[in-house]
Parts: C-alpha cells; structure tokens; sequence
C-alpha cells in the first residue's frame, strides 16, 4: 500500500505521525480523517516541535492508530492515539527520557504525560494533548509500569 506524505509541521510528516508496522504487516489501512490530521498537527506544534527544538530530532514509535490497529497493538480502549492526539516517544536512553519528561511537564499543557516502562527494560513516553485544550487533565504519571 503506498502512503502518501507531507509535512504536518516544520519537522513532523503525516507518514511519521500515522506509520504503523503492525498496519503494513497486517495489510491494514491506518488513515486519519481531517478531524484526527488537525488533532496530529495540533499535537505536533503543541509538544513535539518544543521538545525537538529543545532537544534535537526526536523519534515517534507510535502517532495516529485506527480501531483496527489500537486493538492489533493492544492499545487501551479509548486511547487517545485513536483521536490523533497522543503519541509514543522513543526514549535513547533513561537520563534523556526523563530529560524529555521534565521538559513536558514544564513547558507543555498536556492532557497525559506517562514514563512508560515494560519488565524487560524497554521505556518510552506516552504523551497526550486535546484538541480542545480546555479539557486536558494534567496527568503525570513519572513511573508507569505496562
């Protein structure tokens, strides 16, 4: 399936914002209808674009899903990615990830902002931001366990 691209910010692409490898394993379609592109481009200048020009590129593990996706991934119900406005930040290492986490929480009206962390080691920033910035919660949760 070819994906289209294009820049949803200065430093953020559509295809980075709603890639999905289980999508492409699976064959499935995993594109965002124009409500779920504005939540992406919200959440792109928001929080992603401060973080970059604080700290240099940043990778996304996980942006925009479908249904169909969420549930193939595991993703909880509800999960905001389904709305296009969170995303999964890939963390190099510990002392930046909680460098990035710092700078969220400081700089950034989040929704949620979860330090993500599996048995096994791998960690990753869950970070949300409604499109409607009135309703976000200003959840910080510094060690969550998956």
């Amino acid at each position: 399936m070819k994906r289209k691209n294009f820049m949803l910010t200065e430093h953020f692409s559509y295809y980075e914002m709603t890639y999905s490898a289980w999508a492409d394993r699976h064959h499935v379609d995993n594109t965002p209808d124009a409500l779920q592109i504005a939540a992406l481009v919200h959440l792109c200048q928001k929080v992603l674009e401060p973080l970059r020009l604080q700290f240099g590129p940043i990778r996304i593990n996980s942006g925009f899903r479908s249904e169909t996706v969420n549930i193939g991934v595991h993703g909880v119900g509800g999960s905001k990615h389904l709305t296009g406005e969170a995303a999964d930040i890939h963390v190099p290492d510990v002392a930046t990830g909680r460098a990035y986490f710092r700078f969220i929480k400081e700089h950034c009206d989040i929704d949620q902002l979860l330090f993500e962390y599996k048995r096994m080691g791998a960690v990753w920033i869950h970070v949300s931001c409604l499109l409607d910035e009135r309703q976000n919660r200003h959840q910080v949760f510094p060690n969550y366990r998956v």
